[in-house]
């Protein structure tokens, strides 16, 4: 008997020059990329041209020098006879500077929009599943077994007006609670099966054998708390050549209930698949990994993100919206859904990661939440995948409202359900601020560019030095002071354009900020 449904959600592939990305690539070119970090442990998938203030892969932390009477550093271990009364210097600390998650825009409703996008060769892509039960459809919690999927084609040139139309209808048996379906642009995958997708649903027959090689190949701490030997949730996969012509795979790829939400994508420098799920820890929503080196045999499910310490005791996290930024593989973002049980609304907070396993959230509160009074995105929000390059320096995520809490009775007609854009200015999805005074050295910088641009907003008074130096260099930054909102400062020295680098240097930067805030940095 074949077991089947589809493989899900996600990654952020490519991003077509037509935005005038610099960093752009093709969503069906595996990138080239260093399979070994650089000396400070960052990732590169290639020499980047852009560099994000999203996390702290580009900020030395820095520490305290102890100097002698004469200036000169005295070291920790041996240090010189006789003792002196050595000082500290800070110099070289990281100080005066915080994350800031920034607020999104919205923008809806848009008429017949998708939950989740691919942005590939100039188009906005997008597939969802829709089942044909025997029985009445109550989606996920149907309880009849499912006859057929059909998977369901949107396509859109700019992101606001979708085109939508079936594709091929594939027979299931002994399935039913068909959900969390999710596609991706595999770069790593023979052409036949370049496009692939995964599902959740119930198995209904048979389960026995299922549950025991579950038994006996997990573990009981990655084991789902919710199965056993007569009640078993799979995830299924299914693949395409083009994105057209789709065929289900005909066994699970792993016990597990992940419904309603999954993203899978092909990390290249981990050289694995990599698929964020449901999971549930003391009956709260919570978000689980797992990795795979072919698609079709998994690892364990491994706890990753649960709500904090410092959240209300009633709060899930119930989407992970994973993803990355455009042409930035390696910079890796999440948008979960944060639900609060307390009036069964949401808010959409952002968090951040430099390899896609360890997980930080960007101190600023909710990115995103229901407009009050509500407007067309209702009470309940939930956001969708990926982050994709939208016209007018753009980004932009999908965003779904609901009229009504999430809990509330669903009779036909009584709940109202919009689509649009959740936006941000192009880079500036975490703002590292400076209140007054703000200093920081960077790890070392590839040089990529003949200029160097920054994208900054300086409030008035405020101003923004950049200095290039090496690791020993005390000299103070010059370059003209940067003030004023533009997403591309063009960096001058004594007027100059020219940072007296080239092409395929590494330097290490000195950032001086007062009432402002960075975004990022670009050779070009």
């Amino acid at each position: 008997m074949k077991r089947r449904d589809f493989l899900a959600a996600a990654a952020a592939t490519a991003w077509s020059a037509s935005f005038n990305w610099s960093h752009a690539a093709r969503a069906d070119q595996a990138p080239a990329f260093n399979r070994l970090p650089d000396r400070d442990g960052r990732i590169f998938l290639a020499p980047p041209k852009e560099f994000l203030f999203t996390d702290l892969r580009h900020i030395n932390a820095g520490d305290l020098v102890w100097r002698g009477p004469n200036g000169n550093p005295i070291p920790v271990a041996g240090p010189p006879e006789p003792p002196v009364e050595a000082k500290p210097d800070n110099w070289g600390v990281a100080r005066g500077v915080r994350f800031v998650a920034q607020k999104a825009t919205k923008e809806g409703p848009i008429a017949e929009m998708p939950a989740n996008v691919v942005y590939s060769d100039g188009l906005y892509r997008a597939w969802n599943l829709k089942t044909n039960y025997a029985g009445e459809d109550l989606g996920s919690y149907s309880g009849s077994p499912a006859k057929s999927i059909t998977v369901q084609y949107s396509e859109s040139k700019d992101g606001y007006a979708w085109q939508n139309r079936d594709l091929n209808e594939m027979p299931v048996s002994d399935v039913t609670g068909i959900d969390g379906d999710g596609f991706f642009i595999d770069p790593n995958g023979p052409p036949e099966e370049r496009y692939k997708g995964i599902y959740n649903a119930r198995v209904l027959d048979n389960v026995g054998p299922l549950w025991e090689a579950y038994e006996k190949k997990t573990h009981p701490r990655n084991r789902h708390v919710g199965l056993g030997p007569n009640y078993i949730y799979a995830l299924f996969g299914l693949v395409s050549p083009d994105g057209l012509n789709w065929k289900l795979l005909p066994e699970p790829l792993l016990v597990h209930k992940g419904d309603t939400d999954n993203t899978v994508y092909y990390d290249a420098w981990l050289q694995k698949y990599v698929l964020y799920t449901r999971l549930m820890i003391y009956d709260r929503r919570a978000i689980g990994r797992a990795e795979s080196d072919d698609f079709r045999h998994w690892g364990p499910v491994q706890p990753m993100l649960a709500t904090s310490l410092a959240d209300p005791c009633s709060y899930d996290i119930y989407l992970n919206a994973r993803t990355s930024y455009p042409g930035l593989p390696e910079q890796q973002l999440m948008f979960p859904m944060i639900y609060r049980r307390d009036t069964q609304t949401s808010e959409i907070r952002m968090y951040t990661s430099m390899d896609g396993a360890l997980w930080d959230r960007v101190p600023g509160g909710p990115v995103i939440e229901p407009s009050d009074p509500p407007g067309w995105d209702g009470v309940f929000l939930t956001a969708g995948k990926n982050l994709v390059p939208l016209g007018n320096d753009r980004v932009g995520i999908p965003l779904r409202g609901y009229s009504r809490p999430h809990k509330y009775p669903r009779w036909p007609g009584v709940i109202t359900v919009r689509n649009g854009w959740a936006t941000w200015p192009k880079g500036r999805l975490v703002g590292l601020v400076a209140d007054q005074q703000g200093q920081f050295n960077t790890f070392g910088m590839p040089v990529t560019g003949q200029k160097l641009l920054i994208n900054a907003k300086v409030h008035p008074g405020g101003e923004i030095r950049v200095g290039i130096h090496n690791a020993d260099s005390r000299q103070p930054s010059d370059c003209d002071p940067i003030t004023g909102d533009n997403l591309a400062h063009n960096v001058t020295w004594h007027g100059q354009s020219d940072p007296k680098v080239k092409p395929g240097d590494t330097v290490r930067m000195r950032i001086h900020l007062r009432a402002a805030e960075l975004f990022g940095l670009q050779w070009t």
